[in-house]
C-alpha cells in the first residue's frame, strides 16, 4: 500500500510500494540531495517511505493513507499539508500521520512545522517506530534545524539519528557537511567532518553521488584540494542531471584551492 508515494520536491521517480520493497523505500526518506544555495544536503523523502513496517493498519487508516497519497502523487504539497494536519487533529495517536506532515512541511519549506510535527512522531510512536523510522524522522527535523540557520542543532540531531541507526549514511553525511562548510568556529571541525564523511561514504558503498560531494568537501576543508577534486569528479559522473550543475560549481573552486563554504555560490 502506497502511503505517501510523490512527496518529495527532488523525487526523479514514483514508487509503488511492495511489501518486498518497503524497507528499501524507507531508507530512501533519508536520502539527501544537494541543495541549490550552498545549504548543502537537503532531504528527499515520500509517503510510501515513512511505511512503518509491521504496523497493522486498520481499513480507516488506509483510506486516510490512499487519500494523502493522492494529493502526494499530484505534487499538491498544500494540500497534503492540511489533509496530514487535520488528520492528526482527528487523531493524535497516529504517529505515522505526524511523519506524513513532517514530510509534507519540508516540502512546502515549513521548518518549524517539520521540527514540530517530528517531534510529536517520535513522542507518540510507542515503539511503533523502529530504529530506521525513528533515524529518517531525526534526519528530517536535523535539515529542518539547519536551514533555520540553527547549526549546532542540527549537528546534534544528525549525530543521534547516526545512534538511532549505525547503517545509516545519510545522517553522518549530513552531520559531516556541517561541520565541513560552517564558518561558525565553535562547530567548524574538519576532522570530524572527514572520519563522518569516510563513514557515510563506505556504508553507501562509494556509490551515492550527494555523500561524495559531502566527502569531497570534507577534503577542502582540511585543505586536501587534489582529493576534493577527485571525489567531485566521482559525484559529477554519479549525479543526477539537476544535481552536476552544484557539483560542477563545486569542483571549480576546488581546482581554485577554496573551501566550499555556507555561503559559497
Amino acid at each position: 500500500m502506497c502511503l505517501l508515494s510523490g512527496v518529495a520536491q527532488a523525487s526523479s521517480s514514483t514508487h509503488k510500494s511492495t511489501k518486498k520493497s518497503q524497507a528499501a523505500k524507507m531508507h530512501r526518506l533519508s536520502k539527501h540531495r544537494v541543495a541549490r544555495k550552498g545549504q548543502g544536503p537537503a532531504p528527499s523523502q515520500s509517503f510510501d517511505e515513512i511505511f512503518p513496517p509491521g504496523h497493522k493498519f486498520t481499513p480507516e487508516e488506509k483510506a486516510e493513507a490512499s487519500a494523502f497519497g493522492v494529493f502526494c502523487e499530484n505534487g499538491q504539497w498544500k494540500d497534503a499539508y492540511n489533509f496530514a494536519t487535520r488528520a492528526v487533529k482527528q487523531h493524535p495517536e497516529r504517529w505515522w500521520l505526524y511523519a506524513a506532515r513532517a514530510a509534507a512541511a519540508a516540502n512546502l519549506n515549513r521548518h518549524k512545522d517539520v521540527i514540530d510535527a517530528v517531534d510529536h512522531a517520535l513522542q507518540t510512536n510507542n515503539g511503533d517506530a523502529n530504529r530506521l523510522n525513528v533515524c529518517q524522522l531525526q534526519i528530517l527535523k536535523a535539515n529542518a534545524q539547519s536551514r533555520l540557520g540553527n547549526k549546532a542543532d542540527a549537528v546534534n540531531t544528525f549525530l543521534e539519528a547516526a545512534k538511532s541507526d549505525s547503517k545509516d549514511p545519510y545522517s553522518r553525511a549530513g552531520a559531516a557537511w556541517l561541520y565541513a562548510t560552517t564558518k561558525d568556529p565553535r562547530i567548524h571541525n574538519p576532522a570530524a567532518a572527514m572520519q563522518l564523511a569516510t563513514e557515510a561514504a563506505k556504508l553507501a558503498h562509494e556509490k551515492d553521488a550527494t555523500i561524495l560531494d559531502v566527502l569531497a568537501a570534507t577534503y577542502a576543508a582540511q585543505g586536501d584540494f587534489a582529493s576534493a577534486q577527485r571525489w567531485e569528479g566521482k559525484a559529477i559522473l554519479a549525479g543526477e542531471a539537476d544535481d552536476i550543475p552544484q557539483f560542477q560549481r563545486r569542483l571549480v573552486y576546488y581546482q581554485a584551492n577554496k573551501t566550499w563554504t555556507e555561503d559559497s555560490k
